[in-house]
Order: structure tokens, then C-alpha cells, then sequence
């Protein structure tokens, strides 16, 4: 679907564009309220309530192995950022977390006779 927009001066369009995120969110807010009418729906016709339909591990069994495991898998998720340790006094915007290669700068300034301690945060 193409819509001519050249003959529409800024006005309309911002108009059109205001009309047009109106109406999306609509069509967001329907599309949810039909999946949870389907969800309530499933879990009625199965004779459960809806938590125990979403729940993750019900009904499932655990195997069972020769050896317990004591670790448990991480969750997948996002790493916070490390925090900062060393910066480099001449550049604050250069720093190193202490993880992975040394960078140019650090390493430089080491090799020169600095001591990595004179660069922590």
C-alpha cells in the first residue's frame, strides 16, 4: 500500500502521523485484549486457571540422573556493564574495567615506569 504524501503540507502530515500512531495503539491494545481472551479461553476449556497455564515447569517431570547437579543454569538475561578500575589521568574519557587486553594507553604508561595502581579509580 502506497499513499501519495507529496501534496500534504507539514501540518497534515504531523496530523496524519498523530491519527495514524492513535490508531496503532488501538490495534495493539485489541490484538492484546483477543490473546487474553484466547488464554482465558484455553485455560477454561482445560479446566485450569490461567497461572497454572502459563506456568513454565507444571506437569513436567524432572529426569532423573546418576549424578545431582549442585549448579544451577544461569538465567539468559543482560550483563551489567563492569564497573570502571582504571583511568587514565591525562584522558578521563579513556578507561579499562580490568578485563581483557590492557589498552595502548595503560600499557604504555607501565612500560614507562608507572605503577598500575597510580590509574585506579
Amino acid at each position: 500500500m502506497t499513499i501519495n504524501l507529496d501534496d500534504y503540507s507539514v501540518a497534515d502530515l504531523e496530523k496524519l502521523i498523530r491519527q495514524a500512531e492513535r490508531k496503532l495503539e488501538k490495534k495493539r491494545m485489541e490484538a492484546v485484549k483477543n490473546a487474553q481472551a484466547e488464554i482465558n479461553k484455553i485455560a477454561k476449556d482445560l479446566g485450569v486457571s490461567v497461572d497454572d497455564l502459563l506456568e513454565e515447569n507444571k506437569g513436567r517431570k524432572k529426569k532423573t540422573t546418576a549424578r545431582k547437579s549442585t549448579t544451577r543454569k544461569k538465567k539468559a538475561g543482560v550483563r551489567k556493564p563492569a564497573k570502571i578500575k582504571y583511568r587514565n589521568p591525562k584522558d578521563s574519557s579513556q578507561t579499562w574495567t580490568g578485563r581483557g587486553k590492557r589498552p595502548v594507553w595503560l600499557r604504555e604508561a607501565v612500560e614507562q615506569g608507572a605503577k598500575l595502581e597510580d590509574f585506579e579509580v
